[in-house]
């Protein structure tokens, strides 16, 4: 098994160029693609927004009790 190695770019319409692609005219290939890390993984973008939700939201329900909240609804809607 022979492995070659070249970087390029893949262009608005998809097309990916491979230089000197002539001499392998013929021949059966396997394609691996490994894409440079960005700034920011998609996982690691995910993880923030969480992170930024729950700082946001934690603690905005502190010293509140669902089950009063729950029986005060109820007991308004039915009353």
């Amino acid at each position: 098994m022979e492995a070659y190695k070249f970087e390029t770019t893949v262009e608005e319409n998809g097309v990916i160029r491979i230089p000197e692609i002539a001499r392998f005219a013929l021949r059966n290939v396997e394609i691996f693609l490994v894409f440079e890390s960005t700034e920011h993984p998609p996982e690691m973008e995910r993880e923030r927004r969480v992170e930024q939700f729950l700082d946001k939201w934690t603690g905005i329900l502190k010293g509140s009790d669902p089950d009063e909240a729950k029986h005060d609804y109820l007991r308004g809607k039915y009353t």
